[in-house]
């Protein structure tokens, strides 16, 4: 029986689904037995009970009380899953000389927005998972490239693992049921799963949707310190009644499933689940060129993808997608393709029953 511990921080919807996941599938199967311990206001139900947990977000206060905290843990466990660069600084401390194998899985870089010496503590602590862990999982090449880079040492420690999410996540109500609820009806309709909060750059999403047909809608599910902001940017904009902010919603499949694009701002990311279950629910992605999206979707074949901070790029990207039927099917075919085969569900956990030792 081998025992594994899954730690998360303050965690963002996709980093608490990709656990989720993990858990329900392996949990009790090949003499695994999984445990989850994080904060108690992660953004979904998880598969059982989380052990209360606080890996604080900033890079220095309170990880002290974390690393105590997880070595009164760790006893109990053969190995140690770690989610993002500060949990998994703590969990390889915590794990040091303890018997206990740790691992970490890095879904983000650095934030583009963070500069000075917030900025050098932060990239330091990109190298500091990396050596504090025995082996890191990066969910892109792209994410793989940047940590080896800062490495002189150990970078054979880091291994790309795409995070397959397997089946389409299940959709409750019909198209037009969702467009009536928005009170959309036919018109186009741009969907983004999003954090408000400024790695989403949803400021360039609403100033590209002023561009394109005055027709077209916008729907925001997700929450964040920067909705008051976004609503005064609608406002000022003059797209009240075209952008709808829905929230924290346990309906995104549905709203995805509805709408003519799925659209992504960001300023970076990983490979966002969030655009893999669009993918698989047949609507087409149109997002920016930022950390392993085109490893996701290559540009005019399976998507659109767009520099960053360019409303114009955007908004002609988004044109050009809502404007042909045709073009929307042979980019979700061709997507689809590269999801089954690069982001296989299969392979990710077969990967990980390894790394554990089942």
């Amino acid at each position: 029986m081998t025992r594994v511990l899954q730690v998360l921080g303050r965690s963002a919807g996709g980093i608490a689904r990709h656990v989720a996941q993990v858990t329900a599938a392996l949990d009790g199967s090949d003499g695994l037995i999984i445990d989850i311990a994080g904060p108690p206001d992660l953004p979904l139900e998880m598969p059982k009970a989380v052990i209360p947990l606080t890996i604080p977000d900033g890079p220095i206060g309170g990880h002290r009380r974390a690393i105590r905290a997880l070595r009164h843990l760790i006893g109990a466990y053969d190995v140690v899953h770690a989610h993002g660069l500060r949990a998994g600084i703590d969990a390889g401390i915590a794990t040091r000389r303890s018997g206990t194998r740790s691992l970490v899985t890095v879904h983000n870089l650095v934030r583009t927005e963070i500069s000075g010496p917030k900025a050098i503590l932060y990239r330091r602590a990109e190298a500091a998972a990396v050596l504090a862990t025995d082996h890191t999982f990066a969910v892109s090449n792209d994410i793989a490239r940047h940590l080896r880079a800062g490495l002189k040492r150990r970078v054979d420690r880091i291994e790309v693992l795409y995070l397959g999410i397997g089946e389409p996540p299940p959709v409750t109500r019909s198209k037009s049921e969702v467009r009536a609820a928005l009170g959309v009806g036919e018109a186009s309709l741009i969907v983004t799963v999003a954090r408000l909060a400024p790695q989403k750059s949803l400021d360039v999403l609403i100033d590209a949707l002023a561009r394109v047909d005055a027709g077209t809608h916008l729907a925001i599910l997700g929450e964040g310190p920067l909705r008051v902001d976004l609503e005064q940017r609608m406002r000022t904009a003059r797209l009240e009644g075209r952008v709808h902010f829905l929230g924290f919603r346990d309906d995104v499949a549905d709203h995805i499933a509805a709408a003519d694009v799925f659209a992504l701002s960001s300023v970076w990311e990983g490979v966002p689940l969030a655009a893999q279950e669009a993918i698989l629910l047949d609507t087409p992605v149109v997002a920016t060129d930022v950390g392993g999206m085109r490893e996701l979707i290559a540009n005019k074949v399976s998507g659109r993808l767009v520099p960053p901070g360019d409303p114009a790029a955007l908004a002609d990207a988004l044109t050009e997608v809502l404007s042909s039927d045709e073009r929307r099917s042979t980019y979700t075919r061709s997507a689809l393709a590269t999801l089954r085969d690069r982001f296989s569900t299969e392979k990710m956990l077969a990967r990980l029953r390894d790394a554990y030792g089942a």
